[in-house]
């Protein structure tokens, strides 16, 4: 098998179709079809199976080839990258995967430092939840996660970026805005816009009702946090992201009594002897970002 059979094959999946891959890598559609009848007559097995109504599904051999085929696929592109470095400018791609806008916005100043010295090194951000970019790791579909933890996996290296505290937002026009602080048991009476069941905080956040005997009263699940903010009722989020908002004018932070509610986030990598150069550098550069902003940097 090649590379670049490996890669017609990915192009198919993430794309649906023969058509869309051939298009998008540029090669006759006949071409692609050929490449990935001889791919499977070299496994001795099928890959992808076709309907009549042209919706296509991977066979469980062409499940095995995908998770490989990504593997490698990344490995070539490291190699690339690696060697180039040792003669000239670094070329290639970084994937990273960042849950969620507020924390990409924390990460941008990194990201702009690390282009400046880069210029040549692509960095693709994939924006999800927190379970979602571990998937993604232990998939090799990416090479640096930044999510909110705990991260309990064998597979992956962790190390803890910053720790902050969890406030409660209400309308400024609330009478509870009149408040710096409020009990965990008056939280259980208020309408609450929470993160939704798919994210490491919302997990986090059940975590606490159940410690609390908080019965919330959920009125909406979002994943972003921006429309959290909007103002349709009492939320709770990462103090840092209160400052940062839109809606900062109309909306007022109430610290919670007893033992502070925090929230740790941080980088998650595959168990790499050592990570690629580049995709160190951008590490320390992520790393370096935090220092600046005076947020406290442990190891786990």
């Amino acid at each position: 098998m090649t590379l670049r059979q490996l890669e017609i094959f990915v192009a198919i999946v993430e794309s649906g179709s023969f058509t869309k891959a051939a298009s998008k890598l540029h090669v006759a559609q006949p071409s692609i079809s050929q490449q990935i009848r001889l791919l499977e007559e070299e496994l001795g097995e099928r890959l992808l199976f076709r309907m009549r109504n042209r919706r296509m599904f991977l066979t469980e051999a062409g499940k095995v080839v995908k998770k490989y085929a990504d593997h490698i696929l990344r490995q070539a592109e490291i190699l690339r990258i690696e060697v180039s470095s040792l003669t000239k400018e670094p070329t290639g791609e970084v994937y990273i995967g960042i849950a969620g806008h507020q924390l990409t916005s924390m990460v941008a100043p990194a990201l702009s430092a690390f282009h400046a010295k880069f210029p040549r090194v692509r960095v693709d951000i994939k924006n999800a939840t927190s379970p979602q970019i571990v998937d993604l790791l232990k998939n090799n579909g990416l090479d640096l996660g930044i999510v909110t933890f705990p991260v309990n996996d064998r597979d992956l290296r962790t190390e803890v970026l910053f720790s902050e505290e969890m406030v409660v937002v209400v309308k400024n026009s609330d009478l509870l805005a009149s408040r710096r602080s409020i009990p965990p048991p008056e939280i259980g009476r208020l309408p609450l816009v929470l993160y939704d069941q798919n994210t490491a905080m919302r997990a986090k956040l059940d975590d606490f009702f159940r410690r609390e005997r908080i019965s919330p009263k959920v009125v909406l699940e979002l994943s972003s946090v921006e429309a959290m903010e909007a103002g349709f009722g009492a939320t709770i989020i990462p103090g840092s992201a209160v400052s940062g908002v839109a809606f900062r004018n109309t909306l007022h932070p109430l610290r919670i009594r007893g033992k502070p509610l925090t929230r740790e986030v941080g980088v998650v990598q595959g168990h790499l002897s050592r990570l690629p150069r580049v995709v160190g550098e951008l590490l320390r550069f992520i790393q370096d970002r935090f220092r600046e902003i005076g947020l406290a940097t442990t190891l786990t």
